[in-house]
């Protein structure tokens, strides 16, 4: 696992549609990341906000900054998002 892939799939994740759209249709955590391992996409939680902040650093213009966010709340809000197999209580 590595920086460098989370800064992958930062860059990755921002232009190719059909990556977030098999992410979103995944139905467990544990299937999206089988996603990334196809990808060689291996990184932590850390991992990737250390990218974030690395890329977030780089922009050099406000909408570049925006775009970085919104991709950052959308990986976010993904992750906690509840499997779809588990019931409530």
């Amino acid at each position: 696992m590595t920086i460098q892939n989370a800064l992958n799939f930062i860059r990755q994740g921002q232009h190719d549609n059909d990556l977030r759209i098999k992410l979103v249709k995944a139905e467990t955590g544990h299937t999206r990341q089988k996603i990334l391992d196809q990808k060689d996409l291996i990184f932590t939680p850390e991992e990737f906000e250390e990218a974030y902040s690395l890329s977030l650093f780089k922009c050099q213009h406000q909408e570049d900054a925006d775009v970085l966010m919104s991709f950052r709340m959308w990986w976010i809000m993904l992750c906690r998002s509840p499997d779809a197999d588990v019931t409530s209580p």
